[in-house]
């Protein structure tokens, strides 16, 4: 929630001269040559000329009663089109449906193949004869940073079934999102900001040229609903290429399996651990401890990227593998076995368990393909990426037990938030590259709720010997702080970190593209989550409230380092969250005190024994005692206290405030036993605390 302030006279003086420097930039801004605004002006309506044309070709789904809802794209002029599975499945009995188009008009539609693994399906709209269709685009071309336009009918809203656009950028590409039952398994899938909600599923995701990239099917979403919170994911059309032929005949589609897995050896190699006897690898030659290096011709660095690549393919489709057996190079083919599934009755009467796969009439010739555009967010993304760390440790109650953080050393020190994550005695961060670090946390600030990481050896999560892991680089990529007070309201800017932990093995983090909002001062109030740093932020439109995007970095776009994503700010009076990240300013006055040593470890004064209770510092009462967080390992979790008790009462003593339990605390010493009173929901409960001395 935020409150503006009224500033002092010296942030008077410095706010005047911005504003200052804002009247001039306008000055300037409007004084540009006519050129420029016809430009924009061009620029947009080739734009709005593009996404009229692209329109043509979204499907408004609906099942033949007119229930239900999601969307589709037309990809050939006979009325052939895909969408999700999960969008027909209502419709398997009679294979029937109805298709609204831009034109305003109904149409039949009739369901053909599915692939139930994927969550794909082909249908075919009748009525016309001819349809505008979607050029299809190369999704191995898509790089994180590029545009992403989304088209579909969220919560069925279009009811002239003209449909929604929002633009966004990829956020992420071969992410790997688990189903049920080997059923609607996103193995490869490409990340995005752009938003998708409910009735979205199946339509398009096109890249900036109007090209057929992916179909958008899942969101993901925390505690809010089927409301999208800046993640959603769509299917590769590459991986779709593949299943057409099937999918055309009107057939199940079954995924391929090498019936064998595989996982990431301390060296770095991706190798066999488990095999079927007589199953497709084994067939094809291949036995445990082998060290597979490509499949496809696509370099393997890791165990998800071979359970992602894998599942891109059909039954029956001859996989090209490239292993390592005792320092030999060898090479075979795979042909991939069918995944089982579950399926419903009137699936498993319709067809075939496998369509038949022929590589060769799958893609355009390589000279034909359409190359991407080039971007400059995604030359800019690349050297963001490298700078922002995945941290993993402590996970206690609410608090996730990862997060981020950002390099600004070059010799290994991270900034972050103060969590529980790193009061974890393990605290361990994965950079760009996938090497693991152990992360020693160096400097804490309670008022700022930062923390200084160190990163030293590489981890061995496995046990294995250290002396195994390649010794630590001498130098790491690092941002030098930008100017946080010269962003313009309104300038988009970038957010780089791991929100719901989607980056796995050596994926790198997330990244969303928003804007910046403006300044404001803010003040945590009681039925908010714990945020004890009350300063100036940076308030964002780019969804940085979810689990994992504490600790990341917010950059401009011309690269400059200007803030930190803070620590979760959600009210649970109106269900929101709140966007923003700490200016680089107060990140750097961290840093040069923790540099000198100016900062304290804990608020809590020096006479009081060592409880571990974390309280929320100001509310809107600060007469109630609330519990913001409880350290691992302490008294306190081991008198089993959690976040928003209330503490009551001290040895029978009513407590009125912090400053009163803080006096109270003082009376006792290291071993002494208390009995606190707490209310915890509606009940009252008796406890006790065992005090120890500090460390």
């Amino acid at each position: 929630m935020a409150m503006l302030a009224f500033p002092r006279t010296a942030e008077l003086y410095s706010r005047n001269r911005r504003w200052n420097a804002a009247v001039v930039a306008a000055c300037l801004f409007l004084c540009r040559p006519a050129w420029a605004a016809d430009s924009v002006r061009q620029a947009e309506q080739q734009r709005i000329e593009l996404l009229e044309r692209l329109s043509r070709t979204v499907v408004c789904i609906f099942q033949a009663d007119r229930e239900g809802g999601g969307s589709g794209v037309i990809i050939a002029p006979d009325g052939l089109g895909l969408t999700n599975y999960h969008v027909v499945e209502g419709m398997m009995r009679t294979r029937r449906g109805l298709g609204g188009l831009s034109d305003g008009k109904l149409y039949e539609l009739g369901v053909l193949g599915v692939d139930v693994t994927g969550d794909v399906a082909l249908f075919r709209l009748l009525g016309k004869d001819r349809f505008a269709f979607a050029e299809l685009g190369d999704s191995d071309s898509v790089r994180v940073g590029d545009r992403a336009i989304a088209l579909g009918n969220p919560f069925a809203l279009a009811d002239d079934y003209s449909p929604t656009v929002t633009l966004g950028i990829v956020s992420g590409v071969h992410r790997f999102q688990p189903g049920r039952a080997n059923q609607l398994v996103y193995s490869d899938c490409i990340q995005i900001d752009t938003s998708i909600n409910p009735g979205n599923s199946g339509g398009p995701l096109f890249d900036a040229a109007g090209r057929l990239i992916g179909i958008n099917g899942r969101i993901s979403a925390e505690s809010r609903g089927r409301i999208n919170v800046g993640l959603g994911f769509a299917i590769p059309i590459n991986q779709i290429r593949r299943f057409l032929p099937g999918l055309r005949a009107g057939l199940y589609c079954a995924h391929g399996t090498m019936e064998a897995t595989v996982y990431d050896a301390p060296d770095g190699r991706v190798v066999i651990d488990r095999i079927q006897e007589s199953g497709p690898a084994w067939e094809a030659g291949l036995r445990l401890g082998d060290a597979l290096l490509s499949l496809d011709a696509v370099p393997l660095e890791s165990a998800n990227r071979f359970l992602g690549l894998v599942g891109t393919y059909p039954a029956g489709w001859p996989l090209p593998v490239v292993y390592e057996r005792a320092g030999r190079r060898q090479e075979t083919i795979i042909e991939l076995a069918a995944l089982p599934v579950g399926l419903p009755p009137e699936i498993r009467q319709a067809a075939p368990a496998a369509a038949e796969a022929d590589p060769g009439t799958l893609f355009l010739p390589a000279d034909s393909r359409s190359e991407q555009a080039a971007h400059p967010l995604a030359e800019l993304v690349s050297t963001i990426l490298a700078r922002v760390v995945r941290l993993y440790g402590a996970s206690i109650g609410r608090e996730p037990g990862y997060g981020a953080g950002v390099l600004v050393s070059a010799d290994g020190k991270v900034v972050t938030v103060l969590s529980l994550l790193i009061e974890s005695p393990s605290v361990q961060a994965i950079t760009a590259d996938g090497r693991r670090w152990r992360a020693t946390v160096k400097a804490r600030d309670e008022r700022r709720h930062l923390a200084l990481l160190q990163l030293e050896a590489p981890g061995n999560p496995d046990g294995s010997d250290p002396s195994e892991v390649e010794a630590p680089r001498a130098s790491f990529p690092f941002f030098a702080p930008g100017d946080s007070t010269a962003l313009p309201r309104g300038a988009q800017v970038l957010a780089a970190a791991n929100p719901f932990n989607i980056a796995e093995g050596n994926e790198a983090v997330s990244v969303t593209l928003g804007t910046f909002s403006g300044r404001s001062r803010l003040s945590a109030r009681r039925g908010t989550q714990p945020f004890p740093y009350h300063g100036e932020v940076l308030v964002l439109d780019s969804v940085t409230s979810n689990p994992g995007s504490p600790g990341g970095a917010v950059i401009d776009l011309e690269g400059r380092w200007i803030g930190l994503i803070g620590k979760r700010v959600h009210s649970t009076f109106t269900n929101t969250s709140l966007n923003y990240a700490v200016p680089v300013e107060e990140v750097v006055s961290f840093l040069s005190e923790a540099e000198g040593g100016e900062v304290a470890e804990r608020t809590e004064p020096g006479g009081e024994p060592y409880h571990g209770i974390r309280f929320f510092e100001l509310g809107y009462n600060r007469k109630l005692l609330y519990v913001e967080s409880v350290r691992p390992n302490s008294p306190a979790e081991r008198a089993g206290l959690r976040p928003d008790d209330l503490i009551m009462s001290v040895d029978g003593q009513p407590v009125s405030g912090l400053k009163q339990f803080r006096e109270l605390m003082t009376k006792f010493k290291p071993g002494d036993q208390t009995t606190l009173v707490i209310k915890r929901g509606d009940r009252l409960e008796r406890t006790t605390l065992v005090l120890e001395a500090r460390q």
